[in-house]
């Protein structure tokens, strides 16, 4: 048996067809996938805007626009010999400051400024950015991230007049307010109605679906180790089959050392390809990593089980039995979202309006595999999701080795 097994393994690596969708197909897809998404995140985050800042005589009266702008910039600045306004974690600006709007026009111009900044009478501020800004953050195709950080710096200078002014209405109605410790700590507290959170231990990247899918498709392939395995060891099919056929060792033993073999390969493999999404990709499990591990050895031996069933099915070829486990690993991708946006909304519309449908594609509880571990503080879903898988295989195995006793040949 430990021959037939290191034969089968053997065998599976000269397997090049096999090899090629369960090793390079995942890695070079999924560095297209880097390629065409690595730059999305970056286009999400706030980065600090240049800008310059007229400091002319309104600026200089208009003491809290100063603090303001200085703590966007990160910077730090003195009201007094006791009071430091610290800086803050996020910067939304960097600040060139100028004497005249000729100036800060000339800044806009040389492009070291993308717009600038000046106060009114009343201390209120007002942003202009040059029309080269403005068309640089419409254009959807270039994922700078301009527009995000603008809409940012354009929200908290509105909130900044908008409090200067109700500020200074209260104080005009109600002098006494301005004597109110409560009140000047009131100011402002609006700031804080939104705060950012997550409800998993990991905030994930969106475009580890994609990756997700593409595990799932390149397990899926793993269904042809199996056919070849089975296939080997039926007579009707090969020369080596009907050598096998009437050898000492029984057709159990080998049948059980090629299915070792196809799952050791296939795990093998799904861990090359994992290993790759995970360290060249830098698409994190959340620290997981083990977890995702054990997901791949389930998820293989699913597909090798999978593929037990169909090398059993009698009357067909072999040829026709591996592009029937390539069509269906294809056609099962596309439920798991693996081509595109479409493909993605309708895995969610099945999630949501028939799961069953997602519950019985083996495809889809691959994926759900990293989901769980991605998604779910609790092992529970994803131990869930593992039975799920098991169960699966199970039915494979048993009506694979239904079909492999009931088959009987009357001559070799």
């Amino acid at each position: 048996m430990w021959t037939t097994f290191l034969v089968a393994l053997k065998a599976n690596l000269r397997n090049r067809s096999a090899l090629f969708w369960m090793t390079v197909f995942p890695i070079v897809l999924a560095t297209m996938f880097n390629g065409l998404f690595g730059g999305l995140a970056e286009a999400y985050e706030l980065k600090p805007v240049p800008m310059a800042v007229i400091e002319d005589t309104r600026w200089q009266q208009a003491d809290g626009a100063r603090t303001f702008v200085d703590a966007l910039a990160g910077e730090t600045e003195s009201a007094s010999d006791d009071t430091t306004y610290a800086e803050i974690d996020q910067k939304l600006l960097t600040i060139t400051t100028v004497d005249t709007v000729k100036e800060a026009e000339q800044r806009l111009a040389d492009g070291t400024a993308n717009g600038y900044l000046t106060a009114d009478n009343n201390g209120r501020l007002a942003m202009t950015v040059s029309r080269e800004t403005a068309v640089t953050a419409k254009d959807s195709t270039q994922n700078s991230g301009l527009d995000i950080s603008l809409a940012a710096l354009r929200s908290v200078i509105d909130l900044y007049n908008r409090t200067d002014a109700v500020t200074r209405q209260t104080i005009a109605d109600n002098p006494q307010a301005a004597l109110s410790r409560n009140f000047w700590n009131s100011v402002g507290q609006n700031v804080d109605m939104t705060h950012e959170t997550t409800l998993t231990h990991f905030q994930p990247d969106e475009i580890a679906r994609y990756y997700y899918a593409l595990l799932a498709m390149s397990c899926m392939m793993a269904v042809g180790y199996s056919i070849s395995t089975v296939a080997a060891a039926q007579a009707n099919l090969s020369a080596l089959g009907i050598r096998r056929t009437v050898a000492p060792l029984s057709r159990a033993k080998q049948l059980v050392a090629g299915f070792l073999s196809c799952w050791l390969c296939s795990s093998v493999a799904l861990s090359i390809a994992l290993a790759y999404i995970r360290l060249a990709c830098n698409v994190s499990l959340g620290g997981r990593e083990p977890a995702a591990i054990l997901a791949g050895i389930i998820a293989s031996f699913m597909t090798s089980s999978a593929g037990t069933l169909l090398g059993a099915v009698p009357k067909l070829s072999y040829n026709t039995k591996y592009g029937l486990s390539t069509g269906i690993s294809c056609t099962l991708s596309l439920f798991t979202g693996l081509y595109g946006g479409f493909a993605m909304q309708i895995s969610d519309w099945i999630a949501r309006n028939a799961p069953i449908l997602g519950t019985i594609n083996p495809a889809q509880q691959v994926t759900n595999l990293f989901y769980d571990i991605l998604y779910y503080d609790s092992y529970r879903p994803f131990i869930t999701t593992c039975i799920i898988l098991l169960a699966m295989s199970a039915v494979f195995l048993l009506a694979g080795i239904a079909m492999l006793r009931r088959q009987r040949y009357e001559h070799l």
